[in-house]
């Protein structure tokens, strides 16, 4: 019984590894799909666009707000290690990054500024 037990589990393991999928399971076709293929011009012009758009928006900002999500969003900076920076408290970083947020959403209402990247 011992051998038999361990025989299954080797079988389920060895398909779990195997980690396969059939396309015959889905009604489109997995492997044709947008995100699978390879970035063209067209993409990477919105991209640039779309990167355009935002650093626009954030040069709109309060210097405060504006200091935040640079810190964040480009150098990674946590928001402890932004508070440490400009010398505020961590809820004060919190706030100023959620003022940008919204200043900035509407920016993007005003404008009608669409960042989204089909």
């Amino acid at each position: 019984m011992r051998i038999a037990h361990n025989l299954i589990i080797d079988h389920f393991r060895r398909i779990k590894q195997l980690n396969t999928v059939s396309n015959d399971d889905y009604e489109s076709d997995l492997f044709n799909s947008k995100k699978l293929a390879e970035a063209n011009v067209e993409d990477h012009l919105i991209k640039r666009q779309i990167q355009k758009d935002i650093r626009k928006l954030i040069s709109q900002l309060p210097d405060d707000q504006r200091e935040v999500v640079i810190l964040r969003h480009y150098s990674g900076l946590s928001f402890k290690e932004i508070a440490d920076i400009t010398d505020v408290s961590i809820n004060t970083a919190l706030g100023r990054m959620r003022y940008a947020l919204i200043n900035m959403r509407k920016m993007m209402e005003e404008k009608k500024i669409s960042l989204t990247f089909n």
